[in-house]
């Protein structure tokens, strides 16, 4: 049985959900930008609303909001279950601050805790 992408939700307000996701891509085209998908593991952020109806929920999403997309985080020759067991446990320790990272647009921090990097932190001037 395939292992759920999803790592993490977060009601954001309302009806506004995010969810985390971490998985294996085997590459391909790219069917926003028709450009070619690398292969590797990804993490991938989605924003939607969902509907309660007696019947269940409905998913509605939107394109281009704040905090929502993916990244190559490992890119890989061939599937590795450890890479891809290391970045999920990455995204289960600290949630809440990957869902801070995405609402203050620290992409680049962001990739760099998911692949077990140390963070660069801008240093600061202190004057004397």
């Amino acid at each position: 049985m395939a292992q759920d992408k999803t790592v993490h939700k977060k009601n954001l307000k309302d009806n506004l959900w995010r969810d985390l996701q971490v998985y294996y891509d085997k590459g391909g085209t790219n069917f926003w930008s028709y450009e070619p998908k690398p292969k590797g593991i990804y993490f991938s952020s989605h924003i939607y609303r969902l509907i309660g109806t007696e019947a269940g929920n409905i998913k509605t999403w939107s394109t281009g909001q704040k905090g929502d997309g993916y990244l190559l985080i490992v890119p890989l020759e061939r599937y590795s279950a450890k890479q891809l067991r290391l970045v999920r446990e990455r995204v289960e320790a600290d949630p809440e601050r990957i869902h801070t990272m995405l609402d203050q647009g620290k992409v680049t921090e962001l990739k760099q805790l998911l692949a077990g990097e140390t963070l660069t932190i801008p240093s600061t001037v202190v004057a004397t």
